[in-house]
């Protein structure tokens, strides 16, 4: 942070280079910003405002300054980087979710270059609250997997209607024929956690993993998600406690990551669009 981290007001504007063109004012998600001679806080904007920095981020002038950040602080946009739609769309359509992975361990820095950009991810109020646990070690990660197969196997002593209905036969019993359907030879397992009951957290969880999703190839990296692992997560004590999970923290969306064994040359065929006009 720069300076600015020590306003003692919400937001403060540079009067010499502000022109008053009121991008700030429109741009605030809590319309906490009057138009006078210059923009002003509302009187309780402190209370309301979320830190989003949009305010900070549309100025061009770099006059604006708030309470969390100031112009000096946020990166710049390079529009020349920003895709063209062909581009951006042959590349969504592209992606698929990988379930064979070569024997390489992924380097730390690539999964700490992942986690960067998820921190930029869309989150409810801006409220940041994932912690995120990163298994990036073979024989850990072949671990998780046998206690989430403990885990299916105990849902069938309790449940045996869930576990039917869930078919975790599809999973138990290839492991138990020496192959590994929960983390298919996956070097790494990234789970985005949160407060159990933090309302926020199961939608931003899930985008924030798949913000990963789509930059994981930009590294070489192929994921998907793996629903087995985060609802064991969820309900085996012994599988949270080998995480080592904060207490009241659960996994909200889990996914597995490893340099690809296949290349895929075709984009298979999807449902048509069903969509209702208004």
């Amino acid at each position: 942070m720069g300076t600015s981290y020590h306003l003692d007001t919400m937001i403060k504007v540079d009067e010499s280079v502000c022109i008053n063109c009121g991008a700030c004012i429109r741009a605030c998600p809590g319309s906490l910003i009057n138009k006078m001679d210059y923009p002003v806080p509302i009187e309780n904007g402190w209370d309301r405002c979320i830190d989003c920095g949009h305010c900070v981020a549309i100025c061009p002038t770099e006059a604006m300054h708030q309470r969390m950040m100031g112009p000096e602080d946020c990166g710049e946009i390079d529009i020349h980087l920003i895709p063209k739609w062909d581009r951006v769309r042959q590349y969504l359509i592209s992606r698929r979710s990988v379930r064979g992975y070569i024997r390489k361990p992924i380097e730390k820095e690539k999964v700490l270059q992942l986690l960067d950009v998820a921190r930029y991810a869309p989150n409810g109020a801006n409220r940041q609250v994932i912690r995120w646990v990163a298994v990036n070690d073979p024989s850990k990660v072949h671990g998780v997997a046998e206690m989430t197969i403990e885990w299916m196997k105990a849902v069938k002593d309790k449940n045996p209607a869930l576990y039917k209905e869930a078919n975790l036969e599809l999973f138990v019993k290839p492991w138990e024929l020496g192959e590994d359907h929960i983390s298919r030879g996956a070097p790494c397992i990234l789970m985005a956690c949160a407060p159990k009951d933090e309302r926020t957290a199961p939608p931003a969880s899930m985008i924030a993993i798949h913000q990963i999703q789509l930059a994981a190839p930009g590294l070489g990296l192929g994921t998907t998600f793996t629903g087995s692992i985060n609802t064991a997560c969820q309900g085996y004590p012994p599988l949270v406690e080998m995480l080592g999970l904060p207490e009241g923290y659960i996994p909200h969306a889990t996914c597995l990551m490893g340099y690809p064994a296949e290349k895929y040359h075709r984009v298979p065929v999807r449902k048509p669009v069903d969509v209702k006009w208004l």
